[in-house]
């Protein structure tokens, strides 16, 4: 038996499922771009392993006894776990007569565990992680456009301040050390997901369930002389029982303030008439509130902590700019300066590659996506996967009627049926360029949004885990060509697994600390 290849082709998940279901002794050899690693097999059982950045145990700390073997069993577990995440790398299986007491130069007679780890026992905790991760992943994009788009929403001049659009690719500041958040929401779910995060990342966390404790601790507040900044969910219950709009009862409480506080007002959905009174009442900030998901506790939960992530990354580091009175920022990112014999979309593509290594977070990583895309089409729509079909999530260029594509994307839904270049992107993970098919899903995307001429396309898969979580649709209007896209495929690919790394160092220990 000998099994060799590539990573990419063929998960370790399932190397380690075929060489415990065979019972076979021997090493998995692994060679990643950030060093070695090895897993040690005896009659299909792992015994042993290392990993580049885990150093040896020493020989007598702990002891031998119970106490190692528990030390030694964590070890492996967690070496196994960042294994099967691997995204880049090569493999190769060697059967052996023996279990080998040395591996690629280190001594492992002091790190063996005496019956091992059957792999079998692993595999659905480990399936179910990565799943969890691929849902993560997923809701990290969505609350990354919480307030979507980078350009601002076509609005009537009374409506010209309204922020609701207002993100641009930007790498998200740090929060500021210390600020009070009084946040409301009558769902204790949601208050306990944001108010963990939001402590947790150096906010004063006071929170409320309704307009009447809203205004209480509105009141305290204002007499120990606080500034602070509220955030309030307007699906609330009215002070009066009339209504689901009670979120618009704490705002009004919030203008009478002898210092009102700069206010973000969160909603699963939002049309013109509430954003135009959200303004009239003195609303700094929207965002789009986790709602969908509610039926599935898993997505939802997934949902939440990306929602208080951007609350915590993004969302309150802006609205305290309101308070301080500076200008939140709108204008697009600078163009990357080419370097000699670079052209713009090479030095974007650099600019963004080089931004993801120094700091691989999801919500990056989409607003890097979008970034790049922009130096290659003069439209794009960025869509994520859900329950069997893709959910708009942002844009920018043109779009039918004058309106703003990164609102217009919000409202668009893309079956996953018949088959189309949508449905070979999330299903295979095969990107699609081409001339625009007369009919179909991808033509009646490109009929909704606005056709412009448009006479080529392209749909870009981007996979976490090894699936499909997100699209890319782009085209150019006015008949024009796309330029080559392999550049933009392969940061694309990179994108897909600086996510993975990211999941993989919220997730998994450190394996040195065992």
């Amino acid at each position: 038996m000998s099994l060799s290849g590539s990573v990419e082709d063929l998960p370790l998940l399932e190397i380690l499922q075929v060489v415990s279901f065979c019972q076979k002794t021997g090493h998995l050899a692994v060679r990643a771009p950030a060093g070695e690693a090895a897993v040690v097999f005896e009659g299909g059982r792992v015994v042993a392993g290392y990993m580049w950045d885990v150093p040896p145990l020493p020989g007598g700390d702990p002891p031998a006894g119970p106490a190692r073997e528990v030390a030694v069993r964590q070890r492996i577990a967690s070496i196994l776990e960042r294994l099967v995440r691997l995204r880049e790398g090569e493999f190769a299986f060697t059967l052996t007569d023996g279990v080998p007491e040395s591996l690629g130069g280190r001594d492992l007679s002091a790190e063996r565990l005496p019956l091992g780890i059957n792999p079998e026992e692993m595999m659905l905790d480990l399936a179910r992680q990565l799943d969890e991760d691929r849902r993560d992943a997923a809701a990290a994009f969505e609350a990354s456009f919480a307030a979507p788009g980078d350009e601002p929403a076509a609005t009537s001049d009374s409506d010209e301040d309204i922020v609701l659009e207002e993100l641009p690719l930007d790498e998200p500041q740090a929060p500021p050390a210390g600020p009070t958040v009084l946040f409301v929401d009558d769902e204790a779910e949601v208050r306990r997901a944001v108010g963990e995060r939001l402590a947790g990342s150096g906010f004063d966390v006071r929170e409320a369930a309704s307009p009447a404790a809203a205004r209480r601790e509105m009141d305290r507040l204002a007499a120990e002389g606080l500034r602070f900044l509220l955030v309030v969910d307007l699906g609330l219950p009215s002070e009066s029982g009339s209504s689901f709009r009670g979120g618009l009862d704490v705002v009004r409480s919030a203008s009478g303030l002898s210092r009102p506080p700069p206010v973000l007002l969160t909603a699963e959905t939002f049309d013109s008439r509430m954003r135009a009174r959200a303004k009239r009442l003195g609303v700094s900030l929207l965002a789009f509130k986790p709602g969908l998901s509610k039926l599935d506790p898993l997505q939802y939960q997934a949902d939440l902590r990306a929602f208080a992530d951007k609350l915590a990354r993004d969302l309150l580091p802006r609205l305290e700019t309101r308070r301080r009175g500076a200008a939140p920022p709108t204008a697009p990112p600078p163009v990357a300066t080419p370097a000699p014999g670079e052209d713009v979309r090479e030095a974007t593509l650099r600019a963004a590659l080089e931004e993801m290594q120094r700091s691989p977070d999801p919500d990056l990583v989409a607003f890097l996506l979008l970034r790049a895309a922009r130096a290659f089409f003069p439209r794009v729509a960025l869509f994520v996967v859900r329950d069997e079909r893709l959910r708009g999530l942002s844009g920018f260029g043109p779009a039918a009627g004058g309106d703003s594509l990164d609102l217009l994307a919000r409202e668009i839904t893309v079956p996953l049926e018949p088959p189309s270049a949508f449905s070979e992107a999330v299903a295979g993970g095969r990107a699609w360029a081409g001339p625009l098919p007369a009919g179909g899903p991808v033509r009646d995307l490109v009929d909704r949004i606005g056709p412009f001429g448009a006479s080529e396309a392209a749909v870009l898969p981007v996979t976490a885990h090894r699936e499909t979580i997100a699209v890319l649709y782009g085209d150019a209007p006015e008949g024009a060509s796309l330029p080559p896209l392999a550049p933009l495929l392969e940061f694309v690919k990179r994108a897909g697994r600086t996510l993975d790394e990211g999941f993989l160092a919220r997730r998994a220990p450190v394996a040195a600390a065992s």
